[in-house]
Parts: C-alpha cells; structure tokens; sequence
C-alpha cells in the first residue's frame, strides 16, 4: 500500500468541496473506454473496438483530461480495469495505467469488469425507475472455450454493490436466484441466450461492456485500504493460461 502525500484520498472522495483528481482506463472488452474525474466534474469516452485498444486508449485519456481541464501531473490516483476479460486488453490497461502512476507516483486501484458492469446495469435500472430492491445483477462475459467470467451483485442500503456470487470462471450456469428478480448482464449472455431466460428475468442485456462511468463511480466508494502501488497492480484473469487471448 502507499500514502497520499499531503491528504487522504478517502477524505478527499467523501468530503464535497475538496478536489480529487483521477484517471481510469479499461480495454477488458470490445470496449475501449476511459474517464476522469476532476473535482466534482466527470468526462469520459467510450469506442466498441475489438483491436487496436493499445492505440486509442492513451489518445482517448489525453483528450479526456484536456476536456476536464487536467494534465497528468494533477492527477491523484490511476484506476484500471483488471479484468477478467480479454487477456491482450487486460495487459493493455494495466500496463498503461501502471506506466503513468509509476511515472508519477501515484495509488492505483483496480476494478473488476464484472462488478463494472453491474453498477452500469444497476444504474440504468434507476435511472428508468425500475430499481426495487428485490434486485441482483447476473453478470457473464463469454470466456470462450464453452465458459463464462461471472459474478452475481446486490446493492447494499447505502448503494454499495454487494458480491452474491464471487467472480469466477466456469462453465455458462448461473445459480438459480432464491427469492430476487433477475437482470442479466454481460456479453456471456448474447454468447448463451438460455442464460438470460427464466421466471425471474426482468431485463437481458446481452450486449453490455463495461463503461468509465460505472467504473468512476465504484472507485469513489471505495475505502482507503483498497489502494495499491503500482508494482502491486496485476491483472485478473481467472483463468492460468493466457496464450492466444
């Protein structure tokens, strides 16, 4: 772990008013997207991109930060996504991230894209006045060779996501739902439709990918313990071999 010189980032997320400064990138997916979050202020881009991540994701984040009125320097903390998912995207954002908090010296911290995706998936529900709480997000990512990347979320009282099922790789099954209705989330489920069906689907998204936004607002409550340096930021990929991916 590594400290903040001068402040606290975990005061200066929870506290409006004081000026927190962070960059997030992610090519785990199709997607290419990235984010910064200046002050109170959040810009980010999004491209479905199935090549070429390693060359439009740095040119994306400075066109970002140049929007926010940022440069590199006032950054105070690096996100990136982890993964699971594509294990060439992965290695791509986190390599990059890592580079640019090296050069700096700054915290990193690392998201899940599974836990990404059920905060978007959670969020649109809000937004279109579905969200009740008798709700979890069933998220998968095609993994290939006939399996899945997934994980299952709630939401907690205070709108932080609760693990249900912890993420895993494994053949595409999901645990059946006890007693909430289901929103099912992810590219696993355009892969395997079967999936998404049942009594307790309110809502299939087949074709999710995880955004900046989403991803954002997770690190904003995340709790201090869960910055890393950057030589401790590695990717997660659930899966030992990487060849080909």
């Amino acid at each position: 772990m590594v400290a903040l010189p001068g402040r606290r980032l975990a005061d200066c997320l929870h506290h409006p008013g004081v000026s927190v400064n962070i960059l997030y990138l992610d090519s785990s997916t199709e997607a290419c997207t990235a984010g910064v979050l200046a002050g109170d202020r959040v810009v980010t881009g999004f491209e479905v991109a199935p090549r070429g991540h390693a060359e439009k994701l740095l040119p994306m984040a400075e066109g970002l930060l140049e929007e926010a009125q940022i440069e590199f320097e006032d950054l105070d903390l690096i996100g990136f996504g982890r993964g699971p998912g594509s294990f060439t995207g992965v290695r791509i954002a986190t390599a990059m991230a890592q580079g640019i908090a090296i050069a700096r010296d700054l915290p990193m911290v690392g998201i899940s894209s599974l836990a990404c995706l059920a905060a978007g998936a959670f969020r649109r529900l809000e937004e279109s006045g579905e969200y009740t709480g008798d709700v979890e997000v069933q998220v998968a990512i095609d993994a290939r060779m006939g399996e899945i990347y997934r994980a299952v979320y709630r939401l907690g009282d205070s709108g932080d996501l609760i693990t249900l099922v912890e993420e895993a790789v494994t053949e595409p099954t999901f645990p059946a739902a006890k007693e909430n209705r289901v929103v099912a989330c992810g590219t696993g489920f355009g892969r395997y439709p079967k999936l998404g069906e049942g009594p307790a689907a309110i809502r299939v998204e087949p074709e999710a990918l995880p955004h900046a936004r989403d991803a954002l607002d997770l690190i904003r409550r995340l709790p201090e313990n869960e910055r890393i340096s950057p030589d401790a930021a590695v990717p997660s990929y659930l899966r030992d071999k990487v060849a080909g991916r």
